[in-house]
């Protein structure tokens, strides 16, 4: 099977790409925006996330000449279009990608929840969302985990007494920075060995580098209400992790999971918590650790996804 991934939110496309590739299809990742964030995809057009009014002609020009030459050369079964499609509502779904393949959509937050399902998405032929929060969103959709590959890193174990709780947020807003930084400014007062390490606009290996150091990581508090690809890696390094988990959505997530459900109001009570309790902390990890094996198990989740390509082709 041909696969053709545009663009790579918290590298799920290329996590997919990997896997996709070791089952024996033929997968391009393209991505469009310049990504500090992100693995090396195939093909990166390298444009700014933010642009004015008047460059907006020679963006679109740029996208559509390398998007047609893509295509026309790839010949591809499926686009996987995570968060839709690239121009004004998605307009280009029906009037360019279905014209030559079959679409499927992965929708992965905030361009779903603040505008919800666009004109041209409608026009998909299966639709996927990475977090199980989106279903309100788009009913129809299919829920399948983001896929996690093992990146054989694990917290590096330190000769202090220092307690390093850790915050990588890529949008402050949406992950509740501010409370996060409330939180730690009473904890630092209080407990003299607790440090704080907020880590923003940092390449993905750094980023993980730095996580290692933490002994507890804050993923979410605010507005999103499920965890996040970030929360997934600091568990595989047996990090215990914070994130709120909307009460609506706790079915969803398998117990014992490792994540400590933490809210805007109780996140310094939780993080006492943490702090003062070394087993607690190990035994969270652990969970953590087994949660992402078993849940977001790539081969598995690999399996779903073909499914759903399979179903539409």
């Amino acid at each position: 099977m041909k696969i053709l991934h545009i663009r790579n939110i918290a590298n799920v496309a290329y996590n997919l790409s990997i896997q996709q590739k070791d089952m024996g299809h033929q997968v391009v990742v393209l991505d469009i925006i310049k990504n500090y964030t992100s693995e090396k995809v195939d093909i990166s057009l390298d444009l700014p996330m933010k642009y004015s009014k008047k460059d907006l002609f020679n963006r679109f020009k740029i996208i559509s000449a390398n998007l047609l030459q893509v295509v026309h050369d790839g010949d591809f079964d499926v686009f996987h279009l995570h968060d839709a499609g690239i121009f004004p509502k998605d307009i280009d779904i029906p009037i360019f990608f279905k014209r030559y393949g079959k679409v499927v959509v992965h929708w992965h937050g905030s361009k779903l929840r603040n505008h919800g399902r666009t004109f041209g998405s409608k026009f998909a032929d299966a639709e996927i969302v990475s977090t199980p929060d989106l279903l309100e969103y788009a009913p129809d959709a299919i829920w399948i985990p983001n896929i996690i590959p093992w990146h054989g890193l694990s917290k590096i174990n330190r000769n202090d007494d220092r307690i390093i709780i850790g915050h990588a947020p890529t949008n402050r807003v949406y992950k509740g920075t501010k409370y996060f930084l409330e939180a730690m400014d009473q904890l630092k007062k209080k407990y003299p060995n607790v440090e704080c390490l907020l880590i923003e606009n940092k390449p993905h290996k750094e980023a993980m580098q730095l996580l290692q150091t933490c002994d507890i990581v804050v993923d979410s508090v605010d507005v999103l209400g499920w965890y996040g690809v970030l929360t997934n890696e600091v568990q595989q390094m047996g990090i215990p992790c914070c994130t709120w988990i909307k009460p609506g959505l706790k079915p969803y997530l398998e117990e014992p999971s490792g994540i400590v459900n933490v809210t805007k109001d109780n996140l310094k009570q939780r993080l006492e918590e943490l702090i003062l309790d070394e087993n607690l902390r190990k035994n969270l990890g652990g969970n953590g650790r087994k949660y992402v094996e078993k849940v977001h198990n790539n081969k598995v989740i690999c399996e779903k996804l073909l499914t759903v390509y399979d179903r539409v082709i």
